[in-house]
């Protein structure tokens, strides 16, 4: 039986990791900063000049069904999207990851049409589209204006840790085990059904509470599985490993019992919901995990 303090707990670190909660505090600051918003009113009147042009038939056909959507909301989504890029990040990447984000029938055009609108808002000055040679690929990077703790909250929130709490039960296929949101039990977007998926053996292994071994975290250094060949690698690696152990001394601290959720495949295959502390991860990842509930295994020659 949870007490309190571990509900308390599991909703703190919801609202400290979780991405789905990014958007709404993105959201504020821009709506609070009016020089973000004046560059969302330019970025609304160049979209509106950009559907007013002629083009080839196909893109025509894809600004009929750009008119039927709230354009003003439109461009704050574009804004929201792309306010996460705090780095440089590939433009494809990007355009891709803010296609789910409009309604099109057809996701491939629903990437175009994002790229040629980041290309148009662009000259808002709201972020920069770069490229550092000929060969290089085209970048895309933030010039909005957020709050130091919204970027730390951006930071902070790349993957959420195992679940302090034991998960609520699942019901249905839209439904994650977590406190503050639900999700789709299905992998990849796209995969979405409401055919049985057998909710009642990931609910059973939902249930099942681990810890971490803290004798073998402290005695083997957890190394990289990879040959690191630069110096991008090597700063990738040790961001990775930061993470990890910040994570770990977490779990321990918040009474060192967790619980990591599950999804599936479409093949009906199942995944446990971790990065940075899972069941399925390397060698490492998997022998400093143990069951949290210790019994002495008698009977066994």
């Amino acid at each position: 039986m949870e007490t309190i303090r571990e509900i308390v707990l599991q909703e703190m670190n919801e609202e400290r990791y979780n991405r789905k909660h990014i958007d709404a505090k993105i959201r504020k600051a821009i709506e609070e900063n009016p020089q973000t918003m004046a560059q969302i009113d330019h970025g609304l009147v160049l979209i509106q000049q950009y559907m007013a042009g002629q083009y080839y038939d196909s893109k025509m056909q894809r600004i009929e069904e750009l008119k039927n959507m709230d354009i003003q909301s439109l461009v704050m989504e574009i804004f929201i999207g792309i306010a996460y890029c705090l780095k440089p990040e590939l433009f494809t990447s990007v355009s891709a990851q803010m296609a789910c984000r409009l309604a099109f029938s057809d996701r491939r055009e629903a990437i175009t049409t994002v790229a040629e609108l980041m290309a148009v808002l662009c000259i808002t000055d709201a972020f920069d589209i770069t490229k550092e040679d000929k060969m290089a690929s085209l970048m895309v990077e933030s010039r909005i204006q957020l709050p130091q703790s919204v970027i730390e909250f951006i930071e902070n929130s790349e993957y959420l840790p195992p679940m302090v709490c034991q998960p609520l039960e699942l019901t249905h296929n839209f439904s994650s085990g977590y406190l503050t949101h639900n999700d789709s039990l299905i992998l990849r977007t796209g995969n979405h059904h409401h055919g049985d998926i057998c909710l009642d053996v990931l609910n059973t292994m939902n249930s099942v509470a681990l810890r971490i071994d803290t004798d073998f975290v402290c005695t083997v250094e957890e190394e990289p599985t990879f040959e690191i060949k630069d110096q991008e690698q090597q700063e990738l690696w040790d961001t990775f490993k930061r993470q990890s152990y910040a994570f770990y001394s977490l779990m321990v601290h918040q009474g060192n019992r967790m619980y990591l959720t599950h999804k599936v495949d479409k093949r009906g295959r199942i995944y446990a919901s971790g990065y940075h502390i899972t069941t399925q991860g390397t060698a490492f990842k998997k022998a400093m995990l143990e069951l949290a509930n210790e019994e002495i295994v008698t009977g066994v020659p």
